[in-house]
């Protein structure tokens, strides 16, 4: 699967994906939904999770899928129905997001995860510790600091592996 981000300055982001089976779907992003998108392949990724965003785009389901409101979505990606690795990663990617927003490391991230997912009746993902926080959080500001030095209409290619 490659994932193409295309910065735009005056208009919004373009999003494309092309799937293993080389089918595709795109759409414009959000300003400032990049990074959200730089942060659920960092966690995917490293996690090796195929049930979340990537994954499920991966199965055929559209950007645009994700973008209708909830009661309108294809029946597996209502929130109800979600993989508990696409809700775990979105709160992965939400605390990440924050972590950049304040310009520093979360040393309690982890133990934070615990909470929340435990009263969402989720666990951490076993192979979630430490070292693999690291390998997340630097992914992600590679990606990062990747995205911020494009110039308009230049693009960030990333090749996930679901």
């Amino acid at each position: 699967m490659i994932i193409t981000l295309k910065k735009m300055v005056n208009k919004p982001s373009i999003l494309t994906i092309v799937r293993n089976d080389t089918t595709s779907t795109w759409s414009k992003l959000h300003r400032g939904l990049e990074t959200h998108d730089l942060a659920h392949y960092a966690v995917e990724s490293t996690l090796k999770f195929t049930k979340a965003f990537y994954g499920l785009i991966n199965e055929g389901y559209t950007v645009a899928d994700f973008e209708l409101p909830k009661e309108q979505r294809p029946f597996a990606l209502r929130p109800e129905n979600l993989h508990p690795e696409a809700i775990i990663t979105e709160h992965i990617v939400n605390m990440l997001e924050v972590e950049l927003l304040n310009s520093g490391f979360n040393n309690k991230l982890i133990e934070e995860l615990e909470v929340i997912l435990k009263n969402n009746s989720f666990s951490i993902p076993e192979n979630l510790n430490r070292n693999t926080l690291n390998i997340i959080r630097e992914t992600y500001h590679k990606l990062y600091n990747q995205w911020l030095v494009l110039e308009d209409g230049q693009e960030l290619n990333i090749k996930f592996m679901p």
